[in-house]
């Protein structure tokens, strides 16, 4: 697993066929949606999901912006 961040964004990836690196993520995936961040995966656009899967094998954190 690694986490990077890029600007304000979070990225992680992983090896989906590693199981102690898809905990890793699972475990970070449920920090940073715990502190408010959106979990997206990036397919031509950012798309919000709301559960881990393995099988993305890579996700992007945004920040929720004070203030709306």
């Amino acid at each position: 697993m690694r986490a990077s961040r890029r600007g304000e964004r979070l990225m992680l990836t992983w090896q989906s066929e590693d199981e102690e690196d898809v905990g890793k993520a699972r475990e970070f995936f449920m920090k940073q949606t715990r502190q408010g961040w959106l979990a997206t995966i990036r397919d031509g656009e950012y798309r919000r999901v709301l559960e881990f899967k393995p099988e993305y094998r890579e996700l992007w954190f945004i920040p929720l912006s004070e203030g709306g």
